[in-house]
């Protein structure tokens, strides 16, 4: 049966890896996929959760996918991330990167583990992954492409099918916890919530309704916490890492099999709600997937048809990863 891949909108400003999945595939079996995106932001959020027209930022990206079944229980996955983005507007943070041009780099690898504990009646999937920066790139920008940060990530996904409610439905929850990097003294621990809701309209059709959210545990207020706001002031050249980055993002997405092995995905979230960090306007993302099979695989087993699933595969249906919120 086709598997379906659900683009991770907006990862290239994520700073967790967006693999944490309820279902994993079997042993010897994974998908590699290719993404673009495309992100807008218009306004900025003060701490109060005011929104403010500090300058248009416009970013693109390119995300190479990896995901593979270690054994029918426990996966491994990775991403490798490369964005170019502009910022046009008054109030520039450094210069050359926000003087209206692109710019481009590749951004923070993604390294993560999963392990499905049971999946009756429910699934459930502890998973620990790790985000670090391929390099030292630029965070001190309104169109850096991340914040420069390590983060260890640990949580849980759960998910199953809706039947016999909703036979072609299904849902995910993801939970993470998210240790960051300590900077100024200040180690900025998130809490990220992801959920999903999804419905295969035909074999091959999945439609889904997203949101992805996140609270920051620690962390400085935009304008209050920044009374001296120039490039000589450390604080203020590193308060993209250090503020109380809060946000609610709602969208959602399609999915396509083409054949047994090839899917095709498209999204669109929003912010709805956020403190201290971009409103990201429009979040539009599509990609390809393609599934594979190594020699450690199990010969393939056609999926027997029944209530619960009517023949539908959603091992492969991939949760919204959080899109980190750049500061100011």
């Amino acid at each position: 049966m086709h598997r379906l891949l659900l683009l991770s909108a907006a990862l290239l400003l994520a700073d967790a890896v967006g693999f944490g999945q309820a279902w994993v595939p079997p042993k010897g079996e994974g998908e590699m996929a290719l993404s673009y995106q495309n992100l807008f932001t218009r306004d900025h959020f003060n701490g109060d959760g005011s929104r403010h027209d500090y300058g248009h930022i416009r970013l693109f990206g390119v995300i190479e996918e990896l995901d593979y079944g270690v054994t029918n229980k426990f996966a491994v996955n990775l991403s490798v991330p490369y964005g170019f983005g502009k910022y046009h507007g008054p109030f520039p943070h450094k210069l050359p990167i926000d003087d209206g041009d692109y710019h481009g780099s590749l951004q923070d690898m993604h390294v993560g583990f999963r392990y499905n504990v049971f999946s009756r009646p429910i699934q459930f999937t502890p998973f620990v992954a790790v985000a670090f920066p391929s390099y030292h790139y630029e965070h001190f920008a309104h169109s850096a492409v991340g914040t420069d940060l390590w983060e260890v990530q640990m949580g849980i996904s759960l998910g199953r099918s809706l039947a016999p409610f909703l036979p072609r439905g299904y849902f995910q929850l993801r939970y993470g916890y998210s240790i960051m990097q300590r900077v100024l003294g200040i180690r900025p621990d998130r809490s990220r919530i992801e959920t999903q809701f999804g419905y295969f309209v035909t074999r091959r059709l999945s439609l889904q309704a997203l949101a992805a959210s996140q609270i920051t545990h620690s962390g400085l207020d935009f304008p209050h916490d920044f009374p001296v706001r120039l490039p000589t002031n450390v604080t203020w050249t590193h308060h993209d890492q250090i503020s109380a980055i809060n946000f609610l993002n709602l969208g959602g997405s399609i999915a396509y099999g083409i054949t047994k092995n090839w899917q095709v995905y498209s999204s669109l979230l929003t912010t709805v709600w956020g403190q201290n960090g971009h409103a990201l306007r429009t979040g539009l993302s599509a990609g390809m997937s393609w599934n594979f099979r190594t020699p450690w695989a199990r010969p393939p087993v056609e999926a027997a048809s029944g209530p619960e699933t009517e023949g539908l595969d959603l091992r492969m249906a991939k949760l919204i990863p959080p899109t980190q919120q750049a500061c100011h």
